[in-house]
């Protein structure tokens, strides 16, 4: 979405921004699945610009009547998954090869990586090379065996997501494997010891990551 579908009177109008929260930028990639709260942190995550919260431009991002609309807002605001600000985060903005590193290292206290389905290192903190290539093998591993079970997972189990973890004797993540999907693509952020996604970078990393495959 670019500045030119907001019409000037929209514009005069808003006084409010959305802004998606790191629980929202979680829940936005959680699933390939579309539903109304997904579809519209999606548009505001693939925006290049800050989206206004102008009533007409909040039907227009939904496909539902302007109540129906306000009333999704309101549930989704209740949820944290985003707020109306006046002054909202600018959005991130490079070429991912260059803006990735600096993402993701503030998401883990020391090894941060991001790798594909195909189990290749897109980017990488704190991992050395070979083991970087070894990790993201077994991450892109992780993906098809979350791919094989999802029915069970999903229908059977009734769990959300498709993350994995290696956990230690009291049950504290070791080493994380959570899966990103966006559009038909999907990614595992994987993260050495605690993880920090309720952080900002999260939200940027998301952010890149849907205005570049969304549409793939």
């Amino acid at each position: 979405m670019s500045a030119e579908s907001v019409t000037p009177s929209e514009r005069r109008e808003a006084v409010r921004y959305f802004q998606v929260s790191p629980t929202g930028a979680f829940y936005a990639t959680l699933s390939p699945d579309s539903e109304p709260m997904r579809m519209l942190l999606l548009q505001v995550l693939s925006s290049d610009i800050p989206v206004p919260h102008v009533p007409q431009l909040l039907g227009r991002l939904t496909g539902l009547s302007q109540e129906s609309a306000e009333r999704l807002l309101e549930q989704m605001q209740a949820r944290g998954l985003l707020s109306l600000v006046e002054k909202p985060l600018p959005v991130a903005a490079g070429a991912l090869e260059k803006v990735l590193p600096e993402l993701l290292a503030p998401l883990g206290e020391n090894k941060v990586m991001l790798a594909d389905q195909q189990g290749f290192a897109l980017a990488n903190s704190g991992f050395g090379a070979e083991e970087a290539e070894a990790v993201a093998g077994m991450a892109g591993d992780l993906m098809a065996l979350g791919d094989r079970h999802q029915r069970l997972i999903d229908t059977h189990l009734e769990l959300s997501g498709c993350s994995w973890a290696l956990v230690n004797a009291v049950g504290q993540s070791e080493l994380g494997f959570w899966v990103l999907c966006v559009g038909r693509e999907k990614f595992v952020l994987v993260i050495e010891g605690m993880p920090y996604l309720n952080r900002q970078p999260f939200v940027d990393l998301a952010s890149l990551l849907i205005r570049r495959y969304l549409d793939t």
